[in-house]
């Protein structure tokens, strides 16, 4: 994040702001850390990965059973699957290709899950950003009122 994203960041919410206006810099940056938009990395999931992410494991498979008959329509899906399967590295559930995939309709090309549905395996590469309170001093220096 850019000093002028987090600063654009710190001035859209109140608390965020307060605690930089006040010098709290490491106060800020926590809050920002939580604010923020979650960052995406490279994960790799197979399919006992994917069943595993869910509370309740029938509702890992049945996304995965959804997976399976949309694969044996659409070519892509069925690759997508072939990298899920346990004994491959799996497939990047970070990729911003994958991610849309999840959630595109069928009739688009896509695996059609809902967004609760999705929602497990895309938190799954999800973290929240490094804000440090250096960080926040940088994007929204401190200048104590007289």
């Amino acid at each position: 994040m850019t000093p002028d994203e987090l600063r654009t960041l710190i001035e859209s919410d109140a608390d965020a702001l307060r605690l930089a206006q006040a010098g709290a810099a490491d106060m800020c940056a926590a809050r920002c850390r939580v604010i923020a938009p979650k960052v995406t990395r490279e994960t790799r999931a197979t399919e006992l990965t994917i069943i595993s992410l869910y509370a309740n494991p029938m509702d890992g498979e049945n996304v995965m059973q959804q997976i399976e008959a949309v694969a044996e329509s659409n070519s892509l899906v069925k690759r997508m699957l072939k990298w899920m399967q346990p004994d491959s590295d799996g497939l990047d559930v970070g990729d911003t290709r994958t991610r849309d995939m999840l959630t595109l309709p069928i009739e688009s090309g896509g695996i059609g899950l809902t967004a609760e549905q999705a929602r497990p395996i895309l938190a799954a590469a999800e973290t929240e950003p490094q804000i440090s309170g250096a960080d926040v001093s940088t994007a929204y220096p401190f200048s104590p009122q007289e």
